[in-house]
């Protein structure tokens, strides 16, 4: 029987922690990427029939907010039913992990040169043909189309975080990590909505840098798949959990 830890073990346990915190670098990479960051300007017209070059008023704010919320919940649900499921793939794998682990890091290598550009056929959208109504009433329903489509894209961050759910010994620890992910793609559509009329310069000053973005982003995932396929990925999560369980604030 699959039994979920405690939420005081979730809460104590320090590799937990250290790898929900790449879990949240992963979901702001995977915002940063080059199909997240050019559609942008299509999302808020869809979800709030706003033009991003334009001048909101507070009503075209306040559909905007709750188009993106909408959306940004939509997506939410693929990438957290995502991790819970291979939360549990985790525990039929189990006798098998350290195989399957390092045939994953050998996956995150090639998904690290992929995000870094080193293969830019494979750095696009895979969108569906399926059709949605657009809007604030039909913003969940297009982040879930839309998380389809990114899956190629994502792939990458997301190859990376599901791998860590697998090896969390926990469907409530991977689920931890999907809501992380989640987190670190939701948080900037969140900030472009508020502030609205005034996000452009950052865009553009993320697009002109986007090449360095990619490349930091794809190094990190070569040096994390370079340590799962060399069997030393797991010894460094343990030292990470002993150390922080361990320790003990000086004052």
């Amino acid at each position: 029987m699959i039994a979920a830890a405690s939420v005081g073990e979730i809460v104590t346990t320090g590799d937990v922690w250290f790898a929900t915190g790449l879990s949240f670098v992963a979901g702001l990479l995977a915002f940063l990427s080059p199909c997240v960051i050019p559609l942008i300007p299509g999302y808020l017209a869809y979800v709030g029939g706003f033009a991003i070059s334009g001048t909101p008023t507070p009503t075209d704010r306040r559909r905007v907010l709750v188009g993106i919320l909408g959306f940004v919940a939509g997506f939410g649900v693929v990438f957290v039913t995502l991790s819970v499921l291979f939360g549990a793939l985790g525990f039929v794998l189990a006798p098998y992990l350290d195989v399957t682990l390092r045939v994953a890091g050998v996956v995150l290598i090639l998904m690290g040169v992929i995000f870094a550009g080193g293969i830019p056929a494979l750095q696009r959208d895979l969108l569906p043909t399926w059709r949605t109504r657009t809007g604030v009433w039909g913003a969940p329903f297009l982040g879930i189309v839309f998380a389809l489509g990114w899956v190629p894209c994502v792939g990458p961050t997301l190859v990376a975080v599901q791998t860590l759910a697998l090896d969390s010994h926990s469907i409530a620890r991977a689920a931890l990590l999907g809501v992380a992910y989640w987190a670190g793609l939701a948080i900037p559509f969140v900030l472009v909505a508020l502030l609205l009329g005034r996000v452009a310069p950052a865009l553009a000053w993320v697009k002109r840098h986007i090449r360095a973005i990619n490349v930091a982003g794809g190094v990190l995932l070569i040096v994390i798949g370079a340590l799962m396929a060399l069997g030393l990925w797991r010894a460094i999560m343990s030292w990470v959990g002993v150390t922080f369980v361990g320790f003990t604030p000086a004052l």
